[in-house]
């Protein structure tokens, strides 16, 4: 097609800001191949640093599994399969065993820098006990043998799963004419739902923020594909929509924030004292107000930037 770049075949590999490169001439079914298999080493690269409890590799994992869910999601009915969806139910899994690591160390984080504990050393205490007994928890995970037969089973799935056996003689699209279908189809139907975003509550609004992800993430796997005005266009699109999702990210932080802290000031040693609570309090609904009105902003310019040309 006129719009996917004319180089030579281009060696799969991740992009500078972790983009995957495709053939151009690539089949959809080998751009998920190509796609899964740079998601999958990912994933297997952080394994030594959450053994260690390293925050970084947690949230770098926690990272590649959302993009190897969101590319499932993505090829939807091309890879389906009972194999595939067993492995989402593993990925899911897994995800779930690192998500209270991440959540608790952002939590301290932002209470420490806040200066808010520096007058309940019981809450910070119970803070930083629950957070280290969920980096362990998250490091005994990756020790598993079920973490291991994890890694195996995806390789098997995407080397000579169900899906590649229904793909054989299959009248798949190219991957240009497949990205541009699903880029388009996903970013008409999350311009509808941010027209209503200021009416939406907590949940609604994450579920807006996950189908935003995904579309980014959808960006990043086939954006290689695309040059010229096409090329500019997506890249326009995805800066607005990376500043959605900066906003709509400190949102969704602030409501598992507020969970968390009254899960553990419903304790009679390890409320955070009344001050400080408030203090915090102040803090999220500023916070609130900052990110709604730049994620409005966000959302207007994504409605002005069609991909495309549609």
């Amino acid at each position: 097609m006129s719009r996917a770049l004319d180089t030579p075949k281009a060696k799969p590999s991740i992009g500078p800001a972790h983009d995957i490169v495709l053939s151009q001439n690539a089949g959809s079914d080998e751009a998920f191949r190509t796609i899964a298999t740079e998601l999958l080493r990912l994933i297997a690269a952080q394994q030594a640093k959450v053994r260690r409890r390293d925050p970084t590799g947690v949230h770098q994992m926690r990272i590649a599994l959302r993009r190897m869910r969101a590319a499932i999601s993505v090829f939807g009915e091309l890879i389906d399969g009972r194999d595939t969806q067993r492995m989402k139910r593993e990925l899911k899994w897994l995800a779930g065993r690192l998500a209270p690591a991440r959540d608790l160390h952002l939590l301290e984080v932002k209470i420490k820098s806040a200066q808010l504990g520096s007058g309940s050393p019981a809450f910070l205490k119970r803070l930083g006990s629950d957070r280290g007994a969920a980096f362990a928890s998250a490091s005994a995970t990756v020790e598993l043998r079920r973490f291991d037969k994890l890694l195996i089973d995806l390789q098997h799935w995407i080397d000579a799963g169900e899906w590649t056996k229904a793909a054989d003689g299959a009248d798949r699209p190219s991957a240009v004419t497949f990205a541009e279908q699903v880029l388009t189809r996903r970013a008409h139907k999350l311009n509808k739902r941010l027209a209503k975003l200021e009416q939406l509550d907590d949940e609604e609004r994450h579920r807006v923020r996950i189908a935003a992800k995904k579309l980014n993430y959808a960006i990043g796997f086939f954006a290689s594909l695309f040059g010229g005005k096409a090329g500019k266009r997506l890249e326009r699109f995805r800066k607005h929509l990376k500043k959605l999702l900066d906003a709509l990210g400190a949102l969704n932080d602030v409501v598992v924030h507020r969970k968390l802290a009254g899960k553990f000031n419903r304790g009679t040693k390890s409320k955070l004292d009344p001050d400080a609570a408030r203090q915090l309090a102040d803090l999220d609904d500023a916070e609130i107000h900052q990110q709604m009105k730049a994620a409005a902003r966000a959302a207007a310019k994504l409605a002005e930037a069609p991909l495309f040309g549609d």
